[in-house]
């Protein structure tokens, strides 16, 4: 082989190669790909968990159909504890968790004994994972809460949702009239006027350390109450709020806006706050107001 036909080859073989830009700019879009891939990945995987916690509040609600099936009607108290609510009053039967049973808290934490204690235990096949949110990483052993304006109302009339609070006032002339001047009920299904419409449960994170009571807004009548969160809901699901209706139905509609989430959660290293008040146009508040006892309270009076 001449000299000339070893430079011809060597100059072929040099031109197969990559140059070092070529390498950096191949190990660049690659590097995009797999950060567009591992974006899609966490996004699924989120998505998933969101599902599992709607299938675990679907759980629940149902359970509580078949509570009452079996009990005459009467629904589960939404109530966290055994104890009266308030002096002179009964103490609640029916709680569908009872942290005040015997090792129902340990040191401020919630334990599984109070799931184990609550009506609803035998009706979720006594499986304390579906009280869990697989989107609550605090380590709880309950992500849920019920409504506080179902299954309450046949202990004193003076206090209305959860047991314990004075609203909504039934005695207002903006109440509609078949119940105006009543006693606040939903003790059974047949009191809640649109149970398909009816909010069941709802995820929780409680800055009281555990899901205290049931999940409350303060709505009208009296007019003008609106805007008041005494509760806040959990904020895993960015803007979305995962709850559960009466009849098993679930949803996770899109609600909290940023500065919304920013007073809910000022430190997002910390539980959302209680007795947070929507300001303005109040969009969340109206919307849960619609959901909490359609038929009874008036969206357009919040």
């Amino acid at each position: 082989m001449t000299t000339a036909s070893r430079k011809t080859n060597a100059a072929r073989i040099d031109r197969t190669g990559f140059t070092l830009v070529e390498l950096l700019l191949v190990i660049t879009i690659i590097s995009i790909v797999m950060a567009f891939i591992l974006v899609a990945i966490s996004q699924l995987q989120n998505r998933a968990r969101a599902v599992a916690c709607l299938a675990n509040q679907r759980q629940i609600a149902l359970a509580n159909m078949s509570y009452a099936n079996d009990n005459n009607g009467r629904l589960v108290s939404p109530r966290t504890d055994a104890l009266p609510p308030a002096g002179g009053m009964r103490g609640v039967g029916n709680c569908w968790v009872n942290t005040s049973a015997t090792g129902g808290v340990s040191g401020g934490v919630e334990t599984v004994k109070s799931l184990q204690s609550g009506a609803l235990w035998t009706y979720l096949g006594e499986n304390s994972s579906a009280y869990v949110s697989p989107m609550d990483t605090t380590g709880r052993v309950r992500s849920y809460s019920f409504s506080a304006f179902v299954g309450v109302g046949d202990n004193d009339y003076y206090r209305r949702a959860d047991d314990w609070y004075n609203f909504p006032d039934l005695e207002s002339v903006d109440t509609p009239e078949p119940v105006r001047n009543t006693q606040f009920k939903t003790v059974t299904l047949s009191q809640i006027p649109q149970p398909s419409r009816t909010m069941a449960t709802i995820a929780e994170e409680d800055a009281f350390g555990y899901n205290f009571q049931g999940w409350a807004i303060e709505v009208a009548p009296p007019t003008g109450s609106g805007g008041l969160w005494i509760d806040t809901p959990a904020l895993w699901n960015k803007g979305r709020v995962n709850l559960s209706y009466m009849d098993g139905s679930i949803d996770a509609p899109n609600i909290i806006y940023e500065e919304l989430e920013k007073a809910m959660q000022p430190n997002p290293g910390a539980a959302p706050l209680h007795a947070v008040t929507e300001t303005g146009s109040r969009p969340a508040f109206r919307f849960m107001s619609t959901i909490l006892l359609p038929g009874i309270v008036r969206p357009e009076l919040q």
